[in-house]
């Protein structure tokens, strides 16, 4: 009796209750949601763009840390200079590719009807390279083992230019797109859930916009990020992720004259106080001009130019050089030289360059530093006529006097320059045959001729490739700085947008104003002066001439540079102190946001 009373009791209050059928959640949001929805959108944004090289076979697994650590922070305070290296990387990858393309229809035009296996091979190599392979190579991904023509066995890095050699010469390496990605730990699905997230971040302020509900500067920061994180992936989309281990090519017999002259090329053969390297001095003589040389005594025209001290052989003489393309001479003409009196560079007596940016320098150099540096003179003992590189007894870097390293030379150098001599003439041979690529591979001097200095093989790949040289990537060298200004300038455009939001005091509207219009005013007139520089010669040299006086670089380091870094940081910081005190209606959200799925 006592149940059916209670079971009525129940029924009855159950009739007097209202329902509904579906309720949603509140149409706000709190400090705390907002706070965590643009930091993790921030970091997963900054974390998952960034695509580092390939770390050294040394560093540890801290090392590593710390430098991922760097460029997160160094992408929530400057994303500009992530973008412009991201650039920079996208840029090489796609002359790597396009140049081995170039490799593999010359193979074809010249060899379709050599049925040889190694012809044969190589194409498949070629044809093989896809551009996640080239990116592989601009990350630092293939290592050569070079113990036997250095003496310790140490391990190198190939560069772009060294991989682009090797090619060009019929030696590229066996890399396989299935190893690389093996190695990789990119994943599509991530990728795109990050996309995602960026896009309805995105998309929610547009919305607010629409609806007229405040913005948050803490928002406008994190879409300034978000902007800069698309377009990583879409620079990195086929760069392979956090890969630790490099290829390591197998040690064959063949790689000993490549080695050698990958390295007396490279700047890493010069000492880190002049950065003379060890084929500066060298001056290449081809085959059919060897015949016609006289007898070398060579110790007697040592002596002739080492004692070059009368009023007459002190005159200046005037000199002309067509720099390679991919040389490290083209970044500094007068450090690639040597001290100079006149010097100018532009289109002289010889042909304009066929490059974006001309390459051809005129200066004047006194006949008295025209001789060879006395570690030196061991060359006019060991050289024969039928080696193709002569130590030139009319031009020697290391006699200037600014060279500061005059140490003997070891037996394993004299072995590289052995070795190189081996190889220079077919590396001479192909260019001849395709003439296009005689000036990407040696400097052509009223001196004499050249092995340009490209950078083959390094230590390590760099992050940065850096702002004005991308090795044999012939853009002018003011492109790269352009595309930094002008992500400076929308970064800072970005931020200016805000300058009627909400702030708790107008102090800090003060702040945020000048620091967004100093950055995005810096970003817009920087990004103008190269775009005018890269075209107009003569504002060029006017450029470059200011640029080396010391007043420039000590009002740039001291006092530029530091006020641009407190403006950077003071937006990132105030994107979180403004939350002190905004208004009510920023913790609304638009109507149609809850039915979107995000985080």
């Amino acid at each position: 009796m006592f149940l059916c009373i209670g079971l009525a009791l129940l029924v009855r209050r159950g009739a007097a209750l209202d329902t509904v059928a579906w309720s949603s959640a509140p149409n706000v949001r709190g400090t705390w949601d907002l706070i965590a929805s643009c930091v993790l959108t921030l970091t997963i944004c900054v974390w998952s763009a960034l695509h580092l090289n390939v770390p050294t076979e040394k560093s540890t697994l801290t090392e590593r840390n710390l430098r991922r650590t760097r460029w997160i922070l160094l992408g929530v305070f400057a994303p500009e200079l992530v973008v412009s290296s991201a650039f920079a990387q996208y840029l090489t990858a796609r002359w790597l590719r396009r140049e081995l393309l170039s490799d593999l229809n010359y193979s074809k035009a010249e060899g379709h009807h050599v049925q040889e296996s190694a012809e044969v091979d190589r194409d498949t190599k070629l044809r093989g390279w896809t551009i996640t392979q080239c990116y592989f190579a601009v990350m630092g991904g293939i290592t050569v083992q070079a113990e036997p023509v250095f003496g310790s066995p140490e391990r190198y890095s190939l560069t772009p230019d060294g991989v682009r050699l090797l090619s060009f010469l019929g030696h590229l390496p066996d890399i396989q797109e299935t190893q690389v990605r093996d190695k990789s730990k990119a994943d599509g699905l991530a990728k795109t859930l990050v996309c995602l997230q960026a896009g309805w971040m995105i998309l929610q302020m547009i919305a607010r916009l629409h609806q007229r509900l405040p913005v948050t500067l803490l928002e406008i920061n994190t879409i300034g990020h978000v902007l800069c994180a698309l377009v990583l992936y879409l620079l990195w989309w086929s760069k392979p992720l956090e890969v630790k281990d490099p290829v390591l090519l197998p040690y064959e017999n063949w790689m000993d004259p490549y080695l050698s002259l990958m390295w007396m090329c490279s700047p890493i053969s010069g000492s880190s106080e002049d950065e003379i390297t060890e084929m500066r001095c060298m001056t290449y003589i081809p085959s059919e001009r060897r015949s016609t040389l006289p007898s070398m005594d060579i110790p007697t025209i040592a002596i002739e130019h080492s004692t070059c001290d009368s009023p007459t052989d002190a005159r200046p003489a005037a000199h002309e050089t067509h720099f390679s393309v991919g040389s490290t001479a083209a970044r500094n003409p007068r450090k690639f030289i040597g001290p100079l009196g006149d010097f100018r560079v532009g289109s002289g007596s010889r042909s304009p360059s066929p490059a974006p940016f001309d390459h051809h320098v005129s200066y004047m150099i006194a006949k008295t530093a025209m001789k060879p540096a006395p570690e030196h003179e061991v060359f006019f003992q060991l050289q024969e006529p039928h080696h193709g590189l002569q130590h030139s007894a009319s031009y020697c870097r290391r006699g200037f006097d600014d060279c500061k390293d005059h140490s003997d030379l070891s037996p394993i150098a004299i072995r590289r320059w052995q070795h190189a001599c081996t190889l220079i003439d077919t590396l001479w041979n192909e260019c001849e045959k395709r003439p296009s690529y005689i000036n990407n591979y040696f400097t052509i001097s009223t001196l004499g001729t050249f092995v340009g200095e490209i950078g083959y093989i390094d230590t390590h790949a760099p992050n940065i490739l850096g702002l004005s040289y991308l090795g044999g990537v012939n853009i002018h060298k003011d492109r790269m700085k352009s595309v930094l200004a002008f992500a400076g300038a929308a970064y800072g455009a970005i931020h200016i947008a805000a300058w009627n939001d909400f702030f708790p005091t107008q102090v800090e509207r003060y702040l945020w104003i000048t620091s967004s219009v100093a950055i995005g005013a810096s970003g817009i007139f920087l990004w103008i002066f190269f775009l005018i520089k890269e075209r107009v010669e003569k504002i060029d040299r006017a450029a470059s001439r200011a640029g080396r006086t010391k007043v420039f670089s000590l009002i740039a380091r001291f006092v530029i540079v530091p006020l641009f870094i407190i403006a950077r940081v003071y937006l990132v910081v105030e994107a979180f102190v403004s939350l002190r005190r905004v208004p009510k209606e920023v913790y609304e959200t638009p109507e149609w946001t809850r039915y979107l799925p995000h985080l």
